[in-house]
């Protein structure tokens, strides 16, 4: 199906004098390019027929084809770039898993049983919206410290914030994420500290 799809899309487009030729660049390179990416990279996640679809792609939205002078070295650089944004992704987000002590089971193979895997990455899932929603001030003092490692110290420093602000702020934050995913349930941002003084004009 994967493939038929993008056969479809590649199929549809229409090609000017002189344009890249991406149909024929699948027919010469897909298997290649999945074998390069599973060898380099491993089985996923991402699935490297997932990484290499998404390269073709990213090469059908160029704007202007014809400049390209050799597509098979792009191809492949776009998908190894794919893939590197997928695995900082991942890094990223373990990050943010083990900085606010849930125990979440998100990667893939760790398991035999498909309800766990999927409770995991349900619950990884909540996590993510958690944070992406946080009031703006909640979410930048949370990020600097569970992901850049700043001490309260070093965030009160950098913000012109009290110590006391910045723990209250964090801790807050990390309530939030905590609550969410134990209950498995949406955010709820009730409560949470809002900016005063000079700041009362902008609310988190």
């Amino acid at each position: 199906m994967r493939n038929a799809l993008l056969m479809e899309r590649l199929s549809s487009m229409g090609r000017g004098s002189g344009e890249l030729d991406l149909k024929e660049l699948y027919e010469r390179s897909w298997r290649d390019l999945c074998r390069f990416l599973a060898s380099r990279f491993g089985a996923g996640p991402p699935e490297p027929e997932d990484v290499a679809q998404g390269a073709f792609l990213r090469l059908v939205e160029l704007p202007n084809r014809k400049r390209i002078t050799n597509p098979r070295a792009l191809l492949y650089r776009t998908a190894i770039n794919i893939m590197l944004d997928h695995k900082r992704m991942q890094v990223r987000r373990r990050r943010i898993v083990e900085s606010t002590g849930l125990a979440l089971e998100d990667d893939v193979g760790v398991h035999c049983n498909p309800e766990v895997d999927l409770l995991g990455k349900e619950g990884l899932a909540v996590l993510e919206r958690a944070v992406i929603n946080l009031p703006p001030r909640h979410r930048a003092y949370f990020l600097a410290n569970r992901l850049e490692n700043l001490s309260y110290a070093e965030i009160a420093r950098r913000t012109g914030a009290s110590l006391s602000c910045v723990r209250k702020i964090v801790e807050e934050a990390l309530a939030v994420c905590q609550a969410a995913v134990a209950e498995s349930a949406e955010p709820d941002y009730r409560g949470l500290s809002r900016e005063r003084g000079t700041a009362t004009q902008r609310r988190d």
